[in-house]
């Protein structure tokens, strides 16, 4: 008899589980249809208007890359009335004129319009040492019996392409993961990941609380899951790692009351969470930490006790002991969310998101920068910029008409629906409309 998509499918999800060593005994592992969040998505490269910055309400979530040949990328999510309101999908740009311009969006990962089903959430992209860049996104979808949230990587060999052929996808772990991975000097590739859980003591260890740590295990693998630590006090862990001189592995976390941090002496296996980094800046958001090719550290944060504003790169010269350097990037309020990377030429990219939800901003940003000008406190090599639009939504006749206006169309929504309670909001939502101030034009 002629299998059928649904048994096919099903098929699929059961040979990811037993690949990844992770079992939910007792309970069932097909979701409706045969269709799970295990099985393998898929991308959209040729995604219509639907995705132009026109029918986009709110962004955010940024993650910048640099091809070997220069062209540049940028991916970050949208989609419905804000984060985690379901009808979330993941989007992907470039630039060939080192940011100047950038295109409409060339590739789409939107699991709700696909057969197979969920939402999208934060993605990032990294270059791998081989010079293949990857697009990790994410998946959520209720799975009876599988962790409902998943990432995924695909990879092209050709990101110097404006349309490259894309590989995969490979699983790369249960939750999410929305920071850069690094290489460390025995040649591993280690991949981090939150489960989004709340339970330490789950009996799969992948879905278990923490700052999860996995390993690259070949282009057509499945990611191996290698360690996790539970951060205390933390949302989402949101963590980054660097390798520090003396062989250690130095994680920086994402907390409530500003950064918490970790280490590891064995290469990511086991973790011990120390004392707070900080308790006087970037509470309660995502930070970059990042090694520069002078072995020199970078942390770009939102230097301010309280709020969201202030985006600042500070630079170390001793394994993150001291930042005695610093660069503002943009003083303005509601800049949040960065990421970067560095260019074989020593420059520095960065991107960052400036009001997801507040009319007239709505703007994914850049800047490019060096370790000179950080050390300057100000841009003094040719060629420096900093605030330079990737996208505005309000440029293109997107973006909201007021100010809460997102928070209320959900409000209307669950009441149209006899919902029982309030619209939740998420922590970037908090951070910018907590209490909308209506502000019509």
């Amino acid at each position: 008899m002629k299998k059928t998509p649904r048994n096919l499918l099903g098929k699929s999800a059961l040979l990811l589980l037993l690949l990844t060593g992770v079992s939910f005994a007792g309970e069932e592992t097909v979701g409706n249809f045969g269709i799970t969040t295990l099985t393998p998505p898929r991308l959209d490269t040729t995604p219509n208007p639907a995705y132009w910055p026109r029918m986009r309400l709110w962004q955010g979530v940024p993650s910048m890359e640099r091809a070997p040949g220069g062209r540049l990328w940028a991916t970050w999510y949208s989609g419905g009335v804000g984060e985690g309101k379901g009808h979330n999908y993941q989007l992907l740009v470039t630039s060939g004129d080192d940011g100047l311009t950038w295109s409409k969006p060339v590739a789409v990962f939107d699991p709700g319009r696909q057969l197979l089903g969920g939402a999208g959430s934060d993605a990032h992209l990294w270059l791998d040492p081989n010079g293949r860049l990857w697009w990790f996104v994410h998946r959520v979808m209720p799975s009876p019996g599988i962790h409902p949230r998943t990432c995924w990587g695909f990879y092209t060999e050709h990101p110097d392409s404006p349309r490259p052929v894309w590989r995969g996808p490979v699983f790369a772990g249960y939750g999410y993961s929305l920071n850069k991975e690094i290489v460390l000097s025995s040649g591993e590739w280690l991949h981090l990941v939150d489960p989004m859980s709340k339970d330490p003591q789950a009996p799969a260890p992948p879905a278990r609380k923490g700052a999860h740590v996995y390993l690259f295990s070949g282009y057509d693998r499945p990611f191996e899951h290698a360690g996790q630590v539970e951060i205390q006090d933390t949302p989402f862990t949101e963590h980054m790692v660097v390798e520090r001189r003396d062989g250690t592995l130095w994680m920086l976390a994402r907390a409530r009351y500003g950064i918490a941090q970790a280490v590891s002496n064995d290469k990511g296996r086991t973790w011990r969470e120390l004392e707070p980094f900080t308790r006087e800046f970037n509470v309660n958001t995502r930070f970059y930490l990042g090694k520069l090719a002078s072995g020199s550290l970078i942390l770009i944060v939102n230097d301010h006790p309280k709020k969201r504003e202030n985006m600042t790169v500070m630079l170390s010269g001793d394994d993150g002991k001291t930042w005695p350097h610093k660069l503002v990037l943009d003083e303005r309020a509601y800049v949040s969310y960065p990421d970067a990377t560095q260019a074989p030429d020593g420059f520095i990219y960065a991107v960052y998101d400036r009001g997801r939800y507040q009319k007239d901003m709505q703007e994914i940003l850049m800047a490019k920068f060096t370790e000179a000008d950080i050390k300057a406190g100000r841009l003094v090599t040719p060629g420096s910029r900093l605030k330079q639009t990737i996208n505005k939504l309000a440029d293109e006749g997107g973006g909201v008409r007021y100010n809460g206006e997102s928070f209320e169309m959900t409000k209307e929504f669950q009441q149209i629906n006899n919902a029982a309670r309030s619209p939740a909001l998420e922590e970037g939502e908090k951070a910018e409309q907590a209490a909308p101030a209506r502000a019509r034009q």
